[in-house]
């Protein structure tokens, strides 16, 4: 048996070969929270996705430092909302159908030319910037979607679209909804008696709407309805350079602010992604900047943060045409949006209701009855009969993969865990 003083000099490498573990344990542990402390704050923060000019042009980044929608719920009435694309997975809270088609308002519905259009619109409001997908305006609201028909080929099933549209509103409102967004429209600017009332219960229940004025490329000569709705946000259309842009927008006393129409990332509603044109991507931008102001601050009623976004809207470059005091210009309304002054400013001292407006108009229009209507056929002729239409928008796909912090922070965890395995390694091999 070898003696005890033997083994001392054996025993006495050990504590050093395990206080160069623990160096190293501690090494790669701050080397692990660096990495995690500069990745963490960035990966919390939204960073706009591939293609999204509009964020920086319009001072939308500078709004997500403040808010980013948080608590506040959006109604997306439309053509369905996939919530299973990548880009807007856990976004939609709540969705109904309204087709008569017995769908799930989850599940995309209407014609080739129009199936697409929900899930772009959700996507520009609330996306949540995955892949090569677009970071919505307002990227922590909640979704909750209405899907109705869109376009021609409406089957005989699916019932009245204007119908469909007031129950939608209905429904919008009693889950909670404190924006509308309808990103389509009637080709006419008239709409039926029934829709005084559920307009009206929306502003009773201090809700903010917001719709799209329709597209002259569509033939529109004249701003749609329900943008013609008294008390409803009309959105038109402007290229990149903050011009008109005419092919996305059409004049008329609705129009009450204009937004980006040109090249707006969206999510495809069976998956990827592509470019959207038109003012159907304008009326959400507008809706996602109502709802980062509402979020903001949640005493502001619905007519404030309305007051708020025309007020401080900006002049039209190129435009010749002036908005007046109580007078929007009839081809830009107010203006060009302006995020960061809406946000900033502070409620106007005169705030025109949105109820009294429609209570208003309905005394002095409803005297005789006049409610447009729709025929029992698939496509109702657009010179008697109007349908609901939505853009042919979607211009180019897209398949390019994005490579974010998130990605970043997993890569700077691996390369910390290879260290620390590595310095395990070369200790035992010492040994």
């Amino acid at each position: 048996m070898r003696p005890a003083a033997a083994r001392t000099p054996t025993a006495s490498k050990r504590p050093r070969a395990g206080q160069r573990t623990a160096k190293f344990a501690v090494i790669g542990s701050l080397v692990l929270g660096l990495v995690m402390g500069t990745t963490q704050p960035a990966m919390a923060a939204p960073e706009p996705g591939p293609g999204q000019w509009f964020i920086k042009d319009y001072g939308i980044d500078d709004l997500w430092k403040k808010s980013t929608g948080k608590g506040v719920k959006v109604a997306v009435i439309d053509s369905g909302v996939n919530a299973k694309h990548e880009d807007l997975r856990g976004v939609v809270s709540k969705s109904k159908d309204f087709s008569g088609l017995d769908k799930d308002g989850k599940t995309p519905i209407g014609g080739k030319t129009t199936i697409h259009h929900g899930t772009a619109v959700a996507g520009v409001i609330a996306g949540q910037g995955k892949g090569a997908g677009p970071t919505g305006v307002a990227p922590d609201v909640d979704i909750l979607s209405a899907s109705m028909w869109l376009g021609p080929d409406r089957p005989k099933e699916s019932g009245s679209t204007r119908e469909q549209a007031d129950k939608a509103i209905r429904w919008a409102v009693d889950s909670g909804a404190k924006v509308i967004n309808m990103s389509l429209g009637w080709d006419d600017p008239a709409w039926p008696a029934s829709w005084d009332e559920s307009f009206a219960y929306a502003y009773e229940k201090d809700v903010v709407i917001v719709a799209c004025v329709g597209n002259a490329s569509q033939g529109a000569t004249q701003a749609w309805s329900p943008s013609t709705v008294p008390g409803v946000i009309g959105v038109g259309g402007l290229g990149k350079n903050d011009r008109v842009q005419s092919e996305s927008t059409a004049p008329g006393t609705a129009v009450d602010l204009m937004g980006p129409a040109a090249d707006i990332p969206i999510p495809y509603y069976s998956g990827g992604y592509a470019e959207g044109q038109g003012c159907s991507f304008a009326s959400p931008i507008v809706s996602g900047v109502a709802a980062l102001i509402r979020a903001d601050d949640p005493d502001l009623s619905a007519d404030e943060v309305t007051a708020k976004l025309t007020s401080t809207a900006k002049p039209v470059p190129g435009h010749k045409g002036q908005t007046k005091k109580d007078k929007p210009d009839p081809i830009v309304g107010w203006g060009r949006l302006d995020p960061k002054a809406a946000m900033k400013s502070d409620v106007p001292k005169t705030v025109p209701s949105a109820a009294e407006a429609l209570a208003d108009w309905v005394e002095m229009h409803r005297r005789a009855k006049s409610d447009p209507a729709e025929t029992e056929n698939a496509t109702p002729a657009q010179d008697d009969n109007p349908k609901a239409v939505a853009p042919k928008d979607v211009v180019s796909s897209q398949s390019i993969p994005k490579l974010g912090f998130s990605v970043l922070g997993v890569g700077g965890l691996i390369a910390v865990i290879l260290f620390v395995l590595s310095a395990v390694v070369f200790i035992r091999r010492r040994r």
